[in-house]
């Protein structure tokens, strides 16, 4: 008997946790959980390159890196934050 209740336990605790990926939402919860995921993403690398290009203006101010380099680094960086403002502006036109 005591084997019973323990299988049967065992079942429900299975089901409640297994339920969700048989909900008939599932692979839409899925795709807007991917979607936000990717945003979430995108939006902390942007903030990564911002970031890199005030510590490089920074830099420059204090002297530790010379103008043919800053011009060289800044170019890239901006080209990189303005790829991934882009990209953030696409998939927020695709959630639409």
């Amino acid at each position: 008997m005591a084997a019973f209740a323990v299988l049967a336990l065992a079942a429900t605790v299975a089901l409640v946790v297994l339920w969700p990926l048989f909900r008939p939402d599932a692979q839409e919860f899925e795709r807007v959980s991917n979607v936000l995921s990717n945003a979430q993403d995108l939006s902390t690398r942007h903030g990564m390159a911002l970031a890199a290009l005030r510590d490089l203006e920074d830099d420059r101010q204090t002297g530790k890196i010379g103008d043919a380099d800053y011009v060289a680094l800044k170019s890239k960086l901006e080209t990189r934050a303005v790829s991934l403002m882009k990209s953030l502006d696409e998939l927020a036109a695709e959630r639409r």
